[in-house]
């Protein structure tokens, strides 16, 4: 019945057989499991929780048993409940994968990044796999923990370690220097951020925004320019950094400049919305209103969408922005540029 969707019916035969048979065990364990799929992890997890107390329950069932209290909790949102069933899991069976990496779930979900990271890297050692680049994820979510607890110093050395673990750690350079940032320490977050465009070119675009704030707060034009020659020297086919280019040439009236920066974009990504309203502005400010509303009405029939998004490559879920782990499968690190 339940292969074919009948669950109704199937919860009816269910509780009939318990009835019938108290001693039939996996009656019980199913019948909580359809219980809990249906919208009552309460009772699911008093069925599942009578169980264990029983003296006639195999080894095997309670490990089964404690599986689904786990999931019971979890859906009645009793995290606490669901990682010291999780716990119990792995101290009857330290070697299975799935009670593993449900106990580091449940830690990722109620943000203990520590044991989260503790747990993780054993497991990783035990299954003589590297992830690095989840365990410099979890220093991340810590840094951010003690950023909102106002402990700029300690949130910094958790970046500090996650970029040791992976030097290719997006977030962890951004947030690193967003810490420098708060605190006027404004050469320290430059440092970061310049290091971060040099290893990591291909994303180079997401620290932009922040070094031509500190840059042109600073009146120092040519260090941005610089910046952008660097990354274009090794990711010469990313619009972003031409645009943001043509920006600056834009901001220190180089208007020629910015327009033929701006043509080339166009000419290499034709659905540029964000090249071509630029170039309308360049046209429109150097007295070519035409031309301007030309670009304009280009532009306006292109798709937004077009422009960079991210996107899941689990669930494809899509984002504006760069997530580091998905708020929909909860997988880390997925997100490719397209």
């Amino acid at each position: 019945m339940l292969l074919e969707g009948k669950t109704d019916a199937a919860l009816e035969r269910l509780k009939r057989t318990v009835k019938e048979d108290t001693d039939n065990i996996m009656a019980y364990i199913t019948l909580g499991n359809i219980l809990r799929d249906k919208g009552f992890p309460i009772r699911a997890a008093k069925i599942h929780r009578n169980l264990l107390v029983r003296g006639d329950i195999a080894d095997r069932q309670i490990e089964t048993v404690l599986y689904s209290l786990v999931l019971d909790y979890r859906a009645n949102g009793l995290l606490d409940k669901a990682t010291e069933m999780a716990e119990r899991l792995v101290q009857r069976d330290r070697k299975n994968d799935a009670y593993q990496q449900l106990l580091i779930g449940l830690y990722e979900e109620k943000g203990e990044w520590s044991k989260a990271f503790s747990y993780r890297q054993s497991f990783d050692r035990w299954r003589n796999k590297q992830t690095q680049d989840i365990l410099a994820l979890y220093k991340v979510f810590a840094g951010l923990d003690l950023v909102n607890q106002k402990s700029e110093r300690e949130a910094r050395l958790r970046f500090r370690e996650a970029v040791k673990l992976d030097k290719k750690c997006i977030p962890a350079y951004l947030y690193w220097g967003d810490s420098y940032r708060r605190e006027h320490r404004d050469e320290d977050a430059l440092h970061v951020w310049k290091t971060f465009t040099q290893k990591n070119p291909d994303w180079a675009h997401l620290a932009f925004t922040r070094l031509k704030e500190v840059l042109f707060d600073l009146g120092r034009y040519g260090d941005i320019e610089d910046i952008y020659s660097q990354v274009i020297g090794k990711n010469p086919k990313d619009a972003t950094v031409y645009l943001n280019l043509a920006e600056m040439y834009q901001k220190q009236g180089r208007t020629e400049e910015a327009m033929d920066t701006c043509q080339k974009v166009i000419e290499t990504y034709p659905d540029s919305v964000r090249g071509r309203y630029l170039l309308a502005r360049l046209l429109k400010q150097n007295g070519d209103a035409d031309a301007a509303l030309e670009q304009t009405f280009q532009a306006l029939e292109k798709e937004v969408t077009n422009e960079r998004q991210y996107h899941c490559s689990g669930c494809g879920h899509a984002s504006q922005e760069p997530l580091w782990r998905c708020p929909e499968c909860h997988q880390w690190n997925t997100y490719l540029a397209s």
